[in-house]
């Protein structure tokens, strides 16, 4: 008699390796909270981003440390992340350093400016009015609506323009 030989016959599928960088963009899609235009990429509170064979760490630096919205955001990252098709993520916070404004990407400055009338103040300097761009603020409360936040006033074109950093 003859042996049988059975052979499965199967189809490996490639494995694709995760990288910080496929996890980063990710992240561009995790809007913050407040600013539901910006991402938390942009925002600059994704501070570390690790790959280690199945599992995906990433470290977030809250703009201040008891902000509200840490769960939210927490929670949007899982989801993101898990939307991609990865497991085993964890999500740490960063709470031994201090985020600053010169964190921000270009883009969350120019919306922050544009949409929100927030300013970003540079090295201690008030910069130009978000609203009429002209050099004419003036800070007139250094606590704002939140305690990360100062309230300046626009000379030129009458405005109320809040102000970080």
């Amino acid at each position: 008699m003859v042996p049988r030989i059975n052979r499965c016959i199967g189809v490996i599928a490639a494995r694709t390796v995760v990288t910080p960088e496929m996890v980063r963009s990710a992240l561009m899609r995790v809007m913050d909270p407040e600013y539901g235009t910006l991402s938390i990429v942009d925002l600059g509170i994704v501070d570390d981003v690790a790959v280690d064979d199945e599992r995906v760490s990433v470290t977030l630096l809250p703009t201040m440390a008891g902000c509200p919205a840490r769960e939210v955001i927490e929670s949007d990252v899982r989801t993101a992340l898990h939307t991609q098709g990865l497991s085993g993520v964890e999500v740490v916070w960063r709470l031994d350093g201090s985020w600053v404004p010169s964190m921000l990407s270009p883009l969350a400055v120019d919306q922050l400016g544009r949409e929100f009338s927030i300013a970003i103040r540079r090295d201690g300097v008030l910069p130009t009015c978000p609203v009429c761009e002209k050099p004419s603020l003036r800070e007139v409360s250094p606590v704002g609506p939140t305690r990360c936040r100062a309230v300046a006033w626009c000379d030129a074109c009458r405005n109320v323009v809040e102000v970080v950093g």
